[in-house]
């Protein structure tokens, strides 16, 4: 398995607990108002139905996920909810799953530069952030239901639009920015700008710097430095638990102006009643670890692909990864997985390697 930074040995851990939380509280803020405020406000959150019927799941797939709640988060370059479907590739990828009877919450972040095969008919892989683009949440759910044994129901989606409109009204964040992270930093601030049309100065020095909600988000955004992906994420997570310590001391106003912004630029599958459920059992629920996927991986460098992560193998990750969400030991993955592992092992030579969760979650 590939190594990271050893000043933060599981950086999904914290960013994957920092964003739910950052939901949660949002959302205990809406209770706090009343229903009709909550109805109301969640009306500006854009619903979209994907229906059962459409849904991939594997025959044979894990029957222990039965007694638990599998959401997809994405992260999408668009400006509102009229562009959050398909034509965007999916920036982040997260999956948390909720144990209905002990109500832990487990998070996985999907890097985005993982190969494995889309889920349309065409036997083709790609990188799985190339899903969101080709057919929207629906077939992003379907390519990780396919490849990875889950059966994902539902989705939300949140644009870079409400990221740097949260970060402005929280006043910005403080964000500890390196000498080799400027070039790629003012590259991801102009792409910024080109996406939400708000402007921003360049950044041009370096240390502890208060950054602005489109600054921010691009340095959230930088991937060509150390590790690429995996580094990008360590960037996330740092934006995240920092936007989550100002809004925990944020006035009344400011959040509701944030939620105002930001619901706008949400969509989901999940409906009011069903969010309205949710969050009236948040006091009941535990956040438990997080890992990234594939636990276990090869970098390569594909020719028509481009920089890829690979994992080693598809079969021994998705075994890996069932016993973290449900617990189970020695999942056989089904037929269909086997399948494309053979598929990924076949296009690029990359075999199987040791997993030890329990050293992953050790942060060793």
């Amino acid at each position: 398995m590939s190594k990271k930074k050893k000043k933060d040995k599981n950086p999904n851990i914290k960013w994957g607990i920092a964003l739910v939380v950052e939901i949660f509280v949002l959302v205990l803020m809406i209770l706090g108002y009343g229903a009709f405020w909550a109805n109301t406000k969640l009306d500006a959150i854009q619903y979209e139905e994907i229906e059962e019927e459409k849904i991939v799941k594997n025959e044979g797939a894990n029957q222990d996920q039965a007694g638990y709640k599998t959401i997809a988060l994405f992260g999408i370059d668009s400006r509102s909810t009229d562009d959050m479907m398909e034509g965007n590739r999916s920036d982040t990828i997260m999956i948390a799953s909720i144990n209905q009877e002990t109500y832990e919450v487990r998070i996985v972040s999907v890097y985005r530069d993982t190969m494995l095969e889309i889920a349309d008919g065409s036997g083709l892989t790609a990188k799985v952030n190339a899903a969101y683009s080709y057919g929207g949440p629906e077939l992003a759910i379907n390519t990780l239901n396919a490849n990875l044994d889950l059966e994902i129901t539902d989705f939300v989606t949140v644009n870079f639009l409400a990221l740097s409109k949260t970060i402005d009204h929280l006043g910005g964040i403080v964000i500890h920015v390196e000498d080799n992270e400027l070039p790629m930093l003012n590259a991801c601030i102009t792409e910024q700008i080109n996406i939400t049309g708000i402007y921003s100065e360049g950044v041009f020095t370096t240390g502890d710097l208060l950054l602005n909600g489109t600054q921010a988000t691009g340095y959230a955004r930088i991937r060509s430095t150390d590790q690429g992906d995996i580094t990008r994420t360590e960037r996330q997570r740092d934006v995240l638990n920092k936007m989550l310590a100002k809004a925990k001391t944020a006035d009344v106003e400011t959040l509701e102006n944030i939620i105002d912004d930001v619901f706008p630029n949400v969509c989901t599958s999940i409906s009011k009643d069903e969010m309205l459920a949710l969050a009236k059992a948040l006091l009941e629920y535990e956040m438990g670890p997080s890992v990234g996927f594939p636990l276990a991986y090869v970098p390569y460098d594909h020719e028509t692909k481009g920089s890829i992560l690979v994992p080693a193998d598809l079969n021994t990750n998705v075994s890996a990864l069932h016993e973290f969400l449900f617990g189970t030991t020695s999942y056989m993955p089904s037929q269909s997985v086997q399948n494309i592992s053979v598929k990924l092992q076949t296009e690029t030579g990359i075999w199987a390697q040791e997993i030890d969760l329990d050293s992953i979650l050790n942060g060793q």
